[in-house]
């Protein structure tokens, strides 16, 4: 083996590589390398035949003494190291990402030399870099686009809000002064209606545009849930039996956020159990999942949600009832995805809908 590692054939097969290829003997002194493996390293064939240079080759990788044990490892464990990257300063002064593999030289089942493959991987993390930077750049973009449309829809539902409360104020004045029965009534009642209606869009606009930063303190979530509950009952004028299940103790979470989120759940809940009967009822549940994230359900015995408008109940503003915002559940979404949590709907197979709210920081105490 060692004459054919002296042979002409030999280096011309060794030069014919495309990968850097360098070959030390079981003194780690090296004895044969190809022109890609000179070119990668900034050295010459024969420069690199010299222990000194060998040393300095090792000492330009940015992590020298991991390169050191993965060139002496063949040896010292008889067996093929797993593959190993790092960044290489070039004599050149650039800085090259190379990927080393190692191969054990065997005769009669003695190891006689290795192999070691030298690939330059620097093309491949520079792609990279620029793809990250695009993505970056893209969700930068869209996170400038998000903000400016919140703040557009807040600036929007400001100046609607203050014309709408003299058109709305102005009509209940002329309403009450208009006894029972004038035909004037009528009219000033769709004014007053009309304007209600405006003011709980710009109301729930102006919830949904609204960025907060979420500030975690030590709660209850069962009495989160009993303060979600008060609220989805007084917007709704609903008041169905309702049922609580909690097998958690204090967590550690944004109060104010969590309650938001639940309340347009338990509405909804409570809008659609409203027609179901005097037994039918509202049911919530608190439990840590399998990754101890927090998990709130909320159950109802309504109608159910139809399959043609399942992939559309979080849009903003889509709603099915005569009269009704449709912004619940996506303010229950936006709720949710600023705690890093989600919102989902399921159908539930006795019938009526299941919504899960699950909380990404969330953390037991």
């Amino acid at each position: 083996m060692l004459t054919f590692a002296h042979s002409t054939y030999f280096h011309d097969l060794l030069d014919s590589f495309s990968a850097g290829v360098v070959i030390a003997n079981v003194k780690g002194l090296v004895y044969a390398s190809n022109p890609a493996a000179a070119r990668l390293l900034g050295e010459t064939r024969e420069t690199l035949a010299d222990p000194a240079t060998a040393r300095a080759v090792v000492a330009r990788a940015d992590k020298p003494r991991q390169l050191a044990r993965f060139l002496t490892a063949p040896l010292r464990h008889g067996r093929k190291p797993d593959p190993i990257a790092f960044l290489y300063r070039h004599p050149d002064g650039t800085d090259r990402h190379l990927r080393l593999s190692a191969s054990l030289l065997l005769e009669n089942e003695k190891i006689f030399g290795i192999l070691f493959e030298i690939d330059d991987m620097t093309e491949i993390f520079a792609l990279h870099a620029r793809e990250r930077a695009m993505l970056l750049g893209v969700q930068a973009a869209q996170r400038e686009r998000i903000e400016s449309l919140g703040r557009f829809s807040l600036a929007v539902a400001h100046q609607i809000r203050n014309p709408l409360m003299v058109i709305g104020g102005f009509a209940g004045r002329l309403l009450r002064r208009h006894p029972e029965g004038d035909p004037d009534c009528d009219p000033l009642c769709m004014i007053l209606d009309g304007a209600k209606r405006l003011e709980a869009v710009v109301r729930a606009v102006s919830a949904y545009a609204r960025r907060r930063e979420p500030a975690p303190v030590m709660a209850d979530p069962r009495d989160l849930t009993m303060r979600a509950m008060e609220t989805a009952r007084a917007r709704t004028g609903c008041d169905a039996p309702f049922v609580l299940e909690s097998a958690t103790e204090m967590v550690r979470l944004d109060a104010a956020i969590v309650v938001e989120a639940l309340a347009e759940l338990l509405a909804n809940a409570l809008e659609a159990t409203a027609g179901g009967g005097p037994d039918a009822a509202v049911t919530a549940r608190c439990r840590c999942d399998a990754q101890n994230r927090l998990v709130f359900e909320v159950a109802d015995q309504g109608p159910g949600l139809p399959e043609d408008i399942r992939p559309f109940v979080f849009d903003p503003f889509f709603t099915t009832k005569a009269v009704g915002v449709g912004m619940g559940l996506p303010i229950a979404k936006r709720a949710a995805e600023e705690l890093g949590g989600d919102v989902r709907l399921e159908q539930r197979a006795g019938g009526g809908c299941l919504a899960v709210l699950r909380l990404g920081g969330a953390a037991a105490g």
